[in-house]
């Protein structure tokens, strides 16, 4: 009889499971073309940067070669040893479009990314404010005017989509994967009306807004949440928009080892407590959902007598998962070869259960 319990079980969180999937790819194939109609108002573009001179070097042509007419970049030179300084004031004078502001000393208490960006943001020429990370790069020339397409006097947050760049062996095929994830997972429930996050390395938001709710006020002194927690807080169905389509993304660097790659997300997971109810337990059951298929899958195995439905469930599970991760990798220009989708879908239970763990039991991040 306990087995039987142990089966149902088994089924509620494959159902769930599918449930999921189905609903985030209906998500997706709403998503259409961005609005082609030019928009001539400001938009600036603004980035924390903290020894950041080679990817500066990198990332500054791009955005100085934007094809939109009205914007300016903010650079917040955030306490730099390496000749950012130097760097940004040569360029400045080359560039009226360029703006750079100096962190000296960080104030008490206060986490150095979120001081650094509320000056940039409270130093903005334009309401429309397009964030991105000094190790990201656009993708195309029409990147900031993706954004200032979907603007109007309703929105306030426009949630973009940055993949990290394909490099050689399975950690870079698993970060890509998760990170693939986590773009379908927010980007579907913005679609829905639903949005919980953002990711800063390319997200817009309202200026007014951002200073009428007083910036990071809250979570001003965490490692982390200068993105996805002002999003979760102040981002609902009227007011929020998705881009999502092969000029609005960025690219980023990925870790290169295993140990950096756990440390970033143990910080990213660490700020999800601080998420609202519904999202946590939305994000919770999805989770959970999954762990529990891996964990009952060898009971349900001994079980032959509904091993042809399970059989049969598990595949249609992987046919939507498919379908989803092409879907967005079709929208957003992102790669990743689906052929390893079983051993991507067992890494994410490990990866999950171990992140999750260390999670709890880290006490400062």
């Amino acid at each position: 009889m306990k087995y039987f319990y142990v089966e149902i079980l088994f089924f509620a969180m494959l159902s769930i499971q599918l449930i999921y999937w189905a609903i985030w790819l209906i998500a997706l194939l709403k998503v259409r073309s961005a609005s082609t109609t030019p928009k001539s108002h400001g938009v600036s573009v603004i980035i924390a940067a903290n020894n950041e001179i080679e990817n500066l070097k990198h990332l500054l042509p791009l955005l100085l070669a934007q094809s939109y007419s009205t914007y300016e970049i903010i650079i917040v030179n955030d306490r730099s040893s390496d000749g950012t300084y130097d760097y940004l004031l040569t360029l400045s004078q080359q560039e009226p479009t360029l703006k750079v502001l100096t962190v000296n000393e960080l104030p008490a208490h206060l986490n150095g990314k979120k001081y650094a960006l509320t000056l940039g943001i409270k130093s903005a020429a334009y309401d429309q404010i397009l964030l991105t990370d000094a190790d990201c790069q656009p993708v195309s020339t029409n990147w900031i005017s993706s954004f200032a397409n979907q603007w109007n006097d309703q929105t306030s947050f426009v949630l973009g989509f940055s993949y990290y760049d394909k490099k050689p062996g399975l950690l870079n095929y698993f970060i890509r994967f998760e990170t693939l994830l986590t773009g379908i997972q927010y980007t579907s429930a913005a679609i829905l009306g639903k949005p919980y996050m953002g990711v800063g390395r390319n997200l817009s938001y309202s200026k007014n807004l951002f200073l009428a709710k007083k910036g990071f006020h809250g979570f001003q002194d965490l490692m982390g949440g200068d993105d996805d927690l002002f999003v979760n807080k102040y981002a609902n169905d009227a007011n929020t928009k998705v881009v999502l389509n092969q000029e609005s993304v960025v690219s980023s660097k990925p870790k290169s080892s295993f140990s950096n790659f756990m440390v970033q997300k143990i910080r990213h997971l660490s700020v999800g407590k601080y998420y609202s109810s519904k999202s946590k337990i939305i994000l919770g059951i999805f989770a959970f959902s999954w762990l529990a298929i891996w964990a009952l899958a060898p009971v349900e195995i001994a079980m032959t007598q509904s091993l042809v439905l399970a059989g049969i469930l598990l595949l249609v599970r992987y046919i939507l998962m498919g379908a989803t991760f092409y879907i967005f990798t079709n929208k957003s220009g992102a790669k990743l070869n689906l052929l390893g989708l079983i051993l991507l879908d067992f890494m994410f239970v490990l990866y999950y259960f171990v992140t999750g763990i260390r999670t709890l039991l880290t006490k400062r991040v």
